[in-house]
């Protein structure tokens, strides 16, 4: 390891191989790089709200469903339409879009057409500007959305983005119908 010159001095030079040092670094990088799998950007929770009733009770025994609930009313913002977002359960496009209605104040539920969730979005962009061109002028701005609880987060985003691209500037939710069930 050590060399010593020949005939005088007592000066010891040590050589260290780079070369070597570096192609192992490289190698390691390279393995890293190669296996490095990230984690989706989104998973899905199965995760519901409290029904009123629960909302006090420290123990589920403790829950009492014939008790009358405290209601808060929230605001209401006045609005002709609401978007109602559906997804099935099939296991393989759990939480993504798969059907989507307009309904207005006179319970009158119309179905947008599409095969896919993209010409799902882009029915839906052009009903909303046909649907708001007749609306009175105080409810042209404002929408709501409605999901179904399974629905992932992604897709009421999107639609919100749509209403938006429909010239809706007040966009609000409505929570899903089988919201504290």
């Amino acid at each position: 390891m050590s060399r010593r010159k020949i005939g005088g001095g007592g000066h010891s030079e040590v050589a260290l191989p780079i070369t070597p040092m570096l192609d192992m670094a490289f190698q390691l990088l390279f393995f890293f790089i190669a296996t490095f799998n990230p984690a989706d950007l989104e998973g899905q929770m199965d995760l519901s709200l409290p029904s009123e009733a629960d909302k006090q009770a420290l123990d589920a025994n403790d829950v009492n469903p014939n008790m009358p609930s405290e209601k808060v009313l929230e605001p209401e913002f006045p609005s002709e339409l609401t978007v109602k977002v559906r997804t099935q359960l099939d296991g393989r496009h759990d939480g993504e879009i798969s059907a989507l209605f307009v309904q207005s104040l006179n319970a009158k539920e119309e179905a947008i057409s599409g095969s896919d969730e993209p010409s799902l979005l882009k029915g839906l962009k052009e009903y909303l500007i046909q649907k708001r061109a007749t609306l009175d002028s105080e409810k042209k701005e404002a929408i709501k959305v409605q999901g179904d609880g399974k629905l992932k987060i992604k897709a009421i985003i999107q639609v919100m983005d749509v209403c938006r691209g429909a010239e809706f500037t007040r966009v609000s939710f409505v929570p899903p119908e089988d919201f504290g069930k």
